[in-house]
This record gives C-alpha cells, structure tokens and sequence, in this order.
C-alpha cells in the first residue's frame, strides 16, 4: 500500500447519525467537475433526484471545464467551482460557501482521490453517497468509512450508472433519458447560420477530440467528405472543429476543393455549436462531446470509437439511431478505422431518418 491510499484509509472516517431519510433532504449537492460529456450524461440524475424530492434545494460543485454547462438547467440552484491550482484562494471561498450551506447530502460522481476526499470531509454533509468505481488506488470504496452506501461497480453506460445513484435513495420509476435544453439564443444562431443553405440536409462532421490519436487526420476529412458529396444528393457538410483550428481548416477545404463543405464558425459557446447539431440529419464524430450531445438531442449519430469494449460500454451514443465504427486492432486510438464503412454507416442513417 503506498502512501496516498494509506492516508486514503485514514482519512476516510466519518460518523453517521440518525435516520437516514431521503424524502426529507432539503439540501443535496452533487460533486461533479469533469467536462462536457461528462456533464451532459449528468443531466438524467440532477433531473429525477427533483422530479422525486421537487422540495430540495440541488447546487453543484464543478470544475472550470463544466460550470456553463448548467446555465439552462432550472432543476440547479447554485454552481460551486474548483478552479485552477493558481486560483486556490477562490476555490477555498467556494469550499467554506458549500461547507456554511450544512448539506443534507452530497451525491459523489467522482473518481476516489486523495484531495476529493479531503473537500468532502471539510464541506461535511451529514450523509454522503457514491458509485463504487475503479480508480487509480485500486481501493474498494465499500472498505472505507466514508460513503453510507455505495452502488456496486458495473459495466454501463455513465449516464446509467449515474442516473442509478437514485436507487441508493429509494427512488424508483426514474427516466434515464438524455436531454440538453438549448436557449433561444442559441437556436437563433444555428437557424441564422443555416439560412443560406435552406432545402439542404445537413451532415455534421466533428474532427476534433481532446487526444489527437482520438481526433480525425486531413487525409480522414477530405476522403470522408469526398465520398460524402460524391454519394449523397442534396446534401451539405457542416464540419466543427476546435477554434484554434478553425483557419488551418477553412484552408483545407479550400486546397482539397471540398465545396460541398461548411465551416462550423462564429459560435460563442458550446450551445451554440449544440444548436446546430440539432438541425443535423446526421452527426458523425469521434468519442468526444459531440457524441453527447447529439445523444441528448436524438440525432442520428455515427460514432468513430477506439477498439475498447469496455469504454465503448461506458461511453457509447445512446440517440435511438446509431451505429459505432472502429479500428480492427485493440487500442486507444483510432487510427485504421474504415472510412468507407463510416461513410456506408452516414448514408444509411441519413437514408432512414430524413424527411
């Protein structure tokens, strides 16, 4: 046992008291700082823990990759944020704050770590709750003294597993659909970007990941892309990609002579770029967010995933129309998957699902 996990068992020590009685809970705070799919997959639970105690106040303590993405969320009453290491002194303010509102309960979504724990014994809820998940300790959170109950580890989809967290609360008959509430705002946008295009069916190519080994290389666009137009009537590509890449692509399309091709640009915010998802026939992407979002939209989505079973179970598109793509060699990557089988995959969707 090496020092951490040791102090994990130290440390990991609280006393329960009293009648553990979730219908009386007025104050729950989910731990949740994690990023955008992460986030989206989230929106089940926060839903249904309402639906089924509408009298609790929900705050949330994310991270700085995630705390926008509650912002259309009415079921949330405060976002809590862990900030960077050179903004310590904010998110100590934001710890007392959690720590003053004297929590009923706290619903932990996260991976067991030395400093999570330490932040869930300082705000100190009187009851605490969690996944029993694998995490780089190899510690079994049911050997610790820190959660009153646990869920057992299974291999399903996050947004399931988390939307379970409900039965550690007797709380049944819950709906684990996904959904993403976009702003008016936001679908202004999409229907003013896409005006110029109107009577076209729109494909959705996302190219960019988090991991480059995960994204789509030049030569995966342009083949995509020119089997696309070449197969399809009627159709337009909308490509996303992540700002910083935004000119280096706007000058592929142009070099390649893609002209069927679009340039997703002018979004100001990740709903935005939601907004046009959701006027898509059909998305294509890597695992990434894309993936979620066009799940909590139910758009038809083909989903280019790394040899990884595992993942793929955790991770998958969960829109009522999908098919996955990946590489015949176990990996982390997604480099060999078939261009012409994901092209196949796209027209079959776009196919069955247009009007």
């Amino acid at each position: 046992m090496n020092i951490k996990s040791l102090l994990i068992h130290l440390l990991s020590r609280k006393k329960y008291k009293g009648d553990f009685n979730p219908s009386s809970f007025r104050k729950i705070l989910i731990i949740r700082p994690a990023k955008i799919g992460d986030t989206i997959c989230m929106f089940p639970l926060i839903r249904e823990l309402k639906k089924a105690i509408p009298s609790a106040n929900i705050d949330i303590y994310a991270g700085i990759h995630n705390n926008f993405m509650f912002k259309n969320v009415t079921q949330v009453n405060s976002i809590y944020t862990k900030y960077r290491k050179r903004n310590k002194i904010k998110t100590l303010i934001d710890l007392l704050k959690m720590r003053h509102n004297k929590y009923d309960l706290i619903i932990d979504t996260m991976e067991l770590r030395l400093g999570n724990i330490i932040k869930l014994l300082f705000i100190n809820a009187k009851w605490m709750i969690a996944n029993n998940e694998n995490n780089r300790y190899q510690i079994n959170p049911d050997d610790l003294y820190l959660y009153y109950l646990t869920n057992p580890y299974k291999k399903k989809h996050v947004s399931d597993k988390l939307t379970e967290l409900l039965d550690l609360l007797d709380i049944r008959g819950y709906d684990n659909t996904m959904e993403l509430k976009l702003d008016q705002h936001s679908i202004n946008y999409a229907q003013a970007f896409l005006k110029p295009y109107h009577g076209f069916d729109f494909i959705g190519l996302n190219a960019d990941t988090s991991d480059l080994d995960r994204s789509l290389t030049d030569s995966d666009i342009i083949d995509m892309c020119q089997q696309l137009t070449k197969k399809t009537y009627n159709t337009r590509i909308l490509l996303f990609c992540s700002r910083k890449r935004q000119e280096y692509m706007k000058s592929l399309i142009r070099a390649s002579q893609l002209e069927h091709v679009i340039l997703e640009q002018g979004s100001k915010n990740i709903f935005d770029a939601a907004a046009l998802v959701n006027f898509m026939k059909v998305i294509v992407s890597p695992d990434t967010c894309f993936i979620h979002i066009a799940s909590a939209l139910n758009i038809p989505t083909v989903g280019i995933y790394q040899n990884n079973p595992e993942h793929i179970k955790a991770w998958a598109p969960k829109s009522q129309a999908n098919i996955i793509i990946q590489p015949e060699k176990r990996g982390d990557n997604i480099r060999g998957f078939s261009i012409n089988e994901t092209v196949t995959a796209t027209i079959q969707l776009l196919d069955a699902y247009s009007d």
